[in-house]
């Protein structure tokens, strides 16, 4: 249990994170977007948002042995059940796709695929996520 914690915690890290930026961007381009001569500094603002997810959600933890921000907060490391580094394509899907672009279906989704398989069928106790089984990763205390 106290591994969903961190492993919670460091998903609402990681999401605020690319949230607060993303939002932060979006709002400067809206700026820009008011004025006819600043527009094409609002498509690079939007540019900038869509390349610092591609950072935060795939670079960073390629680069930093599997851990996002928010896994490194809280210790946390993904790796490969095959024991091979975690590729960019799999962080791209963990980290960008699953996690940040489809948050609204993930949470629900991940909330009840753990009821369902730890408390009814009374398996899978060291609380894999279908994410992490669909990609074939293991989030461990690092």
């Amino acid at each position: 249990m106290k591994l969903l914690l961190k492993k919670l915690v460091s998903y609402v890290i990681d999401y605020l994170l690319v949230a607060g930026l993303g939002t932060l961007y979006a709002f400067c381009a809206s700026v820009f977007y008011l004025d006819p001569a600043t527009q094409n500094q609002a498509i690079l603002m939007l540019v900038c948002a869509l390349i610092t997810t591609l950072l935060l959600t795939c670079y960073v933890p390629t680069k930093t042995g599997g851990q996002t921000v928010g896994q490194k907060l809280m210790h946390l490391r993904v790796e490969n059940k095959s024991g091979r580094p975690r590729t960019y394509w799999q962080s791209f899907l963990r980290e960008c796709i699953i996690k940040i672009s489809f948050a609204s279906l993930f949470v629900p989704f991940s909330i009840i695929y753990y009821v369902v398989y730890l408390l009814i069928m009374q398996r899978n106790p060291k609380g894999e996520l279908a994410h992490d089984l669909l990609l074939k990763t293991n989030v461990v205390c690092a």
